[in-house]
């Protein structure tokens, strides 16, 4: 088989969306237009979903249409859920607008059902055509041109129950508003002492309900894959029971939709909260979330997964293959379906997709409830056991004579550090080990100010941004005094978290192991720092919640530059010499340029392009422009270097300003990523030093996240993979998305009619 783009030719690509609306449509559907336009080919709107494909409800999509629609929640072209199209005649009457438009490629975006329709259209659609022209609705030429219909899904769907897909479009933002909503709760609750159950969607699949429950530390969760047996209420109670009498002031419950008990009766939030009040007395409320998960703006993973899974879709269906041997025209093409694994995004046959979630369906209504589990992913079953440990008080007192284990924060403060300590603690404590928590750093432990760490005194910790024990940027100095420290407590494994210094420790004590025997003990990392330059992982803790933050302050930046005078907006990002927060920032908010250290940008770069942006603002083809620059980008173009050199083009008409966002990108509460991120990288950390043969021949790791899992990567070997100058990894998976940002916000100078 060997891969071709359809060349020399202008086809016309349908996009809709379809089913309940979910964040990140308007992200993809931006993507779709700009891609489909930039490659030379017409580009159509198909309005209400399938509704408005029967109808001819479409427009021909310019580039302007998709212009500041990123930040925008639900689905701009609007959708709905059509039960015509569920009828044979009902598609052949979308075929036959189609083939009037000419439109033979379709990227269809929404739920299982949405897609599971479109299959059956691609289906269906040599028929179609044949029946069509017999009955002279549609001319021999277009017969002949729309032989095959080239199709490619995208999961838009808050359930995220697609189950090759690591994350549909709109679950980061659904799981973003419980988490704030149950933040919100928990206050209230603290006050009256009270018992919250907290009830979400997420039809026949518990992703919501179980994440959404080790993000808040909820103390019971309901989901359908693995119903309660009869005993329930009893269990229910005498968890809340346990956590009260350590002194939780609040409980919370979440319930997810369409659970039942194991003889499949529904379980309601009426009857738990009966079940509890007439047990223990407490005083229940109901919350019913509803759409209001749907509601707001969409986090920055959805809109980033939006873009990137859009401008992937577009160059699949202009994609043909091609058997040796035969030609191209009439051969018949296997609708994709873009899914994430990782950080990359994949492409699945969509009808084995819809046949695996079909059978994961299938189970669960025949109570094979493992299976369905193990069909779902997600890691269900890991998740259960994590929240068993962080939830379930201690029933026993630690004995003073068993291992002792230390945390320390280093580096910058950011989201998810006190989540992994937090997970860390309780699974230690649960296995009968002290954790004592090292303050401000390594002189902290240099000077013996250290912290007991109990299941008790970490409560709340996951909910909490920043670092509990003060964090500290700098390397372990004057090692006899911290080898002191170490035999003074008695410590027996390590935990640093923190971004490229928490790292470099690491090493510094890796090396040093053969003059200090009390550095031979088993030490892990876990990455946390916005910068994400900590090396062996993808993903470093924190870096969601700071990039949620600079979205929501660059949305009202660009807001108020529409308004005004000032067209052109320089902001500058932290993160130091990595180029990552204004690369990922740029692409999420729709901004047209980023000037980061990868990426080589001199003077006379900056002139031509202000000078282009002066005539595109002139010519009313751009309302305002966004810069962002990395703070580390260039000792020799610093911010107010920019602006002067845009100052000189655009003559005082347009107004340029710098935003420097500063230590507000860190963020307040952590997201609901780095919560569960921090817990599960917390679990894995703990499970490395209390066995260090799970890490390996060596047992000095940073816990990285490579692709869907968290491993073990020593640190030892990645010691020529860094450039110690800048403090960055050598290779950084995520440059190969720089160029999308010119791609999706510079207009080709001549676009298809």
């Amino acid at each position: 088989m060997e891969h071709k783009f359809q060349k020399g030719k202008n086809h016309g690509i349908g996009v809709l969306t379809s089913g309940g609306d979910s964040q990140g449509m308007n992200a993809a559907v931006r993507a779709v237009v700009r891609e489909t336009l930039r490659q030379g080919h017409r580009c159509y709107l198909v309005r209400e979903g399938y509704t408005g494909l029967i109808t001819g409800n479409i427009d021909q999509a310019t580039w302007e249409h998709v212009a500041n629609v990123t930040h925008l929640g639900g689905s701009m072209i609007g959708t709905s859920r059509c039960d015509e199209f569920r009828t044979t005649d009902g598609r052949k009457k979308a075929a036959k607008i189609m083939f009037d438009r000419r439109i033979f490629h379709l990227i269809v975006i929404g739920g299982d059902g949405s897609l599971m329709g479109a299959q059956k259209l691609k289906e269906e659609w040599g028929r179609f055509g044949e029946e069509l022209f017999a009955e002279g609705k549609i001319t021999e030429e277009v017969a002949n041109e729309g032989r095959e219909l080239h199709l490619a899904g995208i999961v838009g769907s808050i359930d995220n129950d697609c189950i090759e897909s690591d994350k549909s479009i709109g679950s980061d933002t659904a799981l973003h508003r419980i988490c704030e909503a149950i933040d919100g709760l928990v206050m209230t609750a603290q006050s009256h002492q009270r018992v919250f159950v907290v009830e979400v969607m997420g039809r026949h699949c518990g992703y919501l309900a179980l994440t959404a429950a080790i993000a808040v530390e909820a103390d019971y969760v309901f989901y359908p894959e693995i119903p309660p047996d009869d005993k329930w209420p009893e269990q229910l109670c005498h968890q809340l029971e346990s956590v009260r009498k350590y002194g939780k002031r609040q409980n919370v419950i979440i319930l997810g939709e369409g659970v039942t008990n194991s003889k499949g009766m529904k379980i309601g939030g009426k009857q738990v909260k009966e079940e509890i009040e007439t047990r223990l007395g407490l005083e229940v409320r109901i919350a019913t979330l509803g759409h209001l998960q749907r509601g707001g703006a969409p986090t920055f993973l959805d809109r980033l997964l939006g873009l990137r899974m859009g401008h992937e879709a577009v160059l699949e269906v202009l994609k043909t293959t091609e058997d040796v041997g035969s030609p191209i025209a009439g051969q018949k093409t296997v609708a994709q379906v873009m899914c994430l694994r990782g950080h990359n995004i994949e492409r699945n046959e969509l009808s084995r997709v819809i046949r695996q979630t079909e059978t994961a369906n299938e189970e669960m209504q025949q109570r094979n409830y493992d299976l369905a589990c193990r069909l779902r992913g997600f890691g269900f079953l890991d998740k259960r056991t994590y929240l068993n440990f962080v939830s379930v008080p201690l029933s026993f007192t630690i004995p003073e004579d068993m291992k002792t284990f230390a945390v320390i924060h280093i580096g910058s403060p950011c989201a998810g550090m006190n989540a992994a300590t937090f997970s860390f603690t309780r699974m230690a404590n649960h296995s009968g080990i002290k954790v004592l928590g090292i303050k401000n750093g390594w002189d902290g432990l240099k000077n013996g100010d250290v912290k007991l760490l109990t299941w008790e005194n970490v409560q709340g910790w996951a909910q909490a941004g920043g670092s509990m024990l003060g964090a500290k940027r700098q390397l372990p100095s004057e090692l006899d005094k911290i080898a002191e420290g170490l035999n003074t407590h008695k410590i027996d494994g390590l935990v640093i978290i923190g971004g490229f210094m928490a790292f470099q420790s690491a090493l510094v004590f890796q090396k040093n192991r053969s003059d200090y025997s009390c550095l031979s003990i088993p030490i892990v990392v876990i990455p946390a720092t916005i910068s994400n330059n900590c090396p062996g992982t993808c993903m470093s803790l924190g870096v969601d919640t700071a990039l949620n933050e600079i979205c929501r302050q660059v949305d009202n930046i660009s807001q108020n530059a529409m308004g005004s005078k000032n067209k052109v907006m320089i902001i500058e990002t932290m993160g130091s010499r990595s180029g990552f927060l204004a690369t990922m920032t740029a692409l999420s908010t729709g901004s047209q340029f980023a000037l980061i250290r990868q990426v080589e940008t001199n003077e006379d770069d900056l002139y031509k392009l202000a000078v282009e942006t002066k005539q595109r603002l002139d010519s009313g083809n751009l309302e305002k422009f966004l810069l962002i620059r990395s703070e580390g980008a260039s000792e020799e173009i610093s911010a107010i270097t920019v602006k002067r050199v845009f100052d000189q083009v655009m003559k005082n008409k347009y107004g340029v300003r710098i935003t420097n966002l500063g230590y507000s990108q860190l963020g307040g509460h952590p997201s609901c990523f780095d919560r569960q991120m921090g817990i599960r990288m917390g679990v894995r950390a703990f499970e490395g030093i209390v066995k260090p043969d799970k890490m390996g021949k060596r047992d000095c790791c940073v816990i990285g996240l490579r692709g869907s899992s968290l491993r073990y990567v020593p640190v030892q070997g990645l010691e020529n993979k860094v450039c110690f100058e800048h403090g960055i990894p050598l290779h950084m998976w995520w440059l190969k998305l720089h160029p999308l940002v010119e791609a999706m916000t510079k207009k080709p100078e001549r676009i298809s009619t």
